[in-house]
C-alpha cells in the first residue's frame, strides 16, 4: 500500500479509474468547500505500491465536489463544480515504466 497523499484543499470524492487499476481521480475544494478554487488531482501508485507518480491535476474557479471516469473512453474525467457547472477533462497519461 503506498504512503498517504496530501492534497493542498479538503478531499471531497475519490473514484478509481474502471481501465487502469492503479489510478484514481480525487476531487477537492479550497476552505472546506465553503468558497474558493477547486483543483482536481489524477494520481498513479507506482508499481509494487512504492507511492505515488507525479501528481497530475486542473484547477477550477469554483470548489470541485465530485468526479467521475468515462465508462467509454479512458482518459474523460467529469468534475462537478459548486457553480453548477460540469468540467470535461481528457486525461491522457503515459503508461508508467520501472
Amino acid at each position: 500500500m503506498p504512503p498517504p497523499f496530501h492534497t493542498e484543499f479538503a478531499g471531497y470524492a475519490v473514484e478509481f479509474s474502471p481501465f487502469e487499476e492503479n489510478r484514481l481521480a480525487v476531487a477537492t475544494a479550497q476552505h472546506f468547500g465553503i468558497i474558493g478554487n477547486g483543483r482536481q488531482y489524477v494520481l498513479e501508485t507506482l508499481p509494487g505500491g512504492k507511492g505515488w507518480g507525479e501528481p497530475r491535476f486542473f484547477e477550477t474557479q469554483d470548489n470541485i465536489y465530485d468526479c467521475s471516469w468515462s465508462e467509454d473512453n479512458e482518459a474523460h474525467l467529469v468534475s462537478a463544480c459548486g457553480d453548477g457547472s460540469i468540467k470535461v477533462g481528457e486525461m491522457r497519461i503515459s503508461p508508467m515504466t520501472n
